[in-house]
């Protein structure tokens, strides 16, 4: 890949990034593309699933839900491949996001191993998935430690719109 496609790349991303929904034709005016190039490297990036796909941010509130974190720490030196296994299976997978809203998960270099970004309804359900995580990698879990968002200065790039109420309600 040439300097100007990779430049060209990096642009439309971040338009995507401030608009997921934006039509390549918006794109391409923006940047001053052709709306075929635009087009072309954005059906490339999908193709090549550098694109994962596209999705709404919004306020969890609007699901009952409230959004958790478990940093976890792990002991792979027993079977990794197993603990690979587990965590790639998918009817394991399906089965626990209808259960449970598994949105973002990380594997981590440092403190902790692994980052699970969930929704709940409440901490009880919370506390729930945390068990249920725990008994499905047992072997491997060493400690899990549960936090709850109390409320998102920036998500993917986007700042929350009620911010600064939401921290006015929450420190004054």
């Amino acid at each position: 890949m040439d300097e100007i496609e990779q430049t060209n790349k990096m642009k439309i991303l971040k338009e995507l990034q401030k608009n997921g929904r934006a039509s390549a034709s918006e794109i391409a005016k923006k940047l001053d593309l052709s709306r075929q190039t635009v087009a072309k490297i954005i059906s490339n990036m999908e193709k090549n699933q550098e694109i994962w796909g596209y999705s709404a941010i919004f306020d969890s509130k609007l699901l009952n839900k409230k959004q958790f974190i478990f940093l976890i720490k792990l002991d792979l030196s027993a079977d990794p491949k197993e603990f690979l296994k587990k965590a790639i299976d998918s009817n394991l997978i399906k089965q626990n996001e209808k259960k449970y809203g598994f949105k973002t998960t990380f594997f981590l270099h440092g403190n902790y191993d692994f980052m699970i970004l969930a929704w709940a309804k409440d901490l009880i359900d919370a506390k729930k998935l945390l068990t249920t995580y725990k008994k499905i990698f047992k072997l491997f879990v060493v400690s899990v430690d549960l936090f709850e968002i109390m409320s998102s200065f920036r998500v993917n790039g986007v700042a929350n719109p009620k911010m600064v109420e939401e921290w006015t309600n929450l420190l004054v």
